[in-house]
């Protein structure tokens, strides 16, 4: 899977927002526009870039385009914050609608091509930071909302050399919440027995990431993205620390 560099929206640097911030135990991360490429368009070039080539182009390529952009219409459709869905039954719904052999293990296999969709090239700096806090004796992790199971991402995180780094990889499709519903983040400090105080969440979106990190307790850290300036809509989207990637992680706690 090729890495790529990461979309500078603006020339905005590091900030501290607050005060107290704090040495980390654990760092966890979001995915999309964290660790890799933040594309919500499902088409065929997204599915060439985030798919391996061993992985066989689904045929008839044009019905599982289309069938699988009707998914992530209707899950874009719900009011947000979205609730974590399963879209097995309307994969059924176009096979039956269109003659096609709609049995459990045809729906089966189909999903699990669906599972490639999400999956997409990871920044190039991604790597070499998360070493450096490894390094620096920090333990990680990933939250991440996802309209699928991780199966595919976390084959993505393999060949990018990065899966090993993570103590723990929480996907709400597999998880059945997603944020900012702080019990997604629960589960991943439970599972790493650590207590939100000692943590911090790294993502994009201030109205979901910085949102869900602070209702369930942690330390809200925000990457420079698009999805940047929503930090002014409410004074609870506003992050205790802004920084352009992750690539400036390590400098920031070697500080503390």
């Amino acid at each position: 899977m090729p890495t790529i560099a990461a979309p500078q929206e603006s020339d905005a640097k590091m900030e501290i927002l607050t005060a107290n911030l704090t040495r980390p135990k654990a760092i966890l991360f979001d995915m999309g526009g964290v660790l890799q490429d933040a594309s919500v368009t499902w088409s065929a070039e997204t599915w060439q870039r985030g798919t391996p080539p061993a992985v066989e182009r689904p045929e008839p390529f044009d019905w599982f385009l289309a069938m699988s952009k009707d998914c992530i219409e209707r899950y874009l459709a719900l009011e947000p914050p979205r609730p974590a869905v399963d879209v097995r039954p309307v994969i059924a719904d176009w096979l039956r609608r269109d003659g096609m052999d709609a049995s459990p293990e045809a729906v089966a296999r189909w999903f699990r091509r669906m599972l490639w969709w999400e999956a997409q090239p990871i920044y190039g700096f991604v790597r070499p930071a998360l070493e450096r806090l490894r390094a620096l004796g920090f333990r990680m992790g990933v939250v991440s909302n996802t309209l699928l199971p991780g199966d595919a991402l976390r084959a993505n995180f393999a060949s990018a050399g990065i899966l090993e780094h993570f103590d723990v990889v929480v996907f709400s499709a597999e998880a059945g919440v997603n944020k900012p519903d702080p019990r997604i983040f629960d589960i991943a400090l439970d599972t790493m027995g650590i207590g939100p105080d000692r943590a911090w969440f790294v993502g994009d979106k201030p109205q979901r990431d910085v949102l869900g990190a602070h209702r369930a307790g942690l330390t809200a850290v925000l990457v420079d993205s698009e999805h940047a300036e929503r930090v002014h809509d409410s004074p609870a989207h506003m992050p205790d620390l802004r920084i352009r990637d992750i690539a400036e992680l390590p400098e920031v706690c070697e500080r503390l």
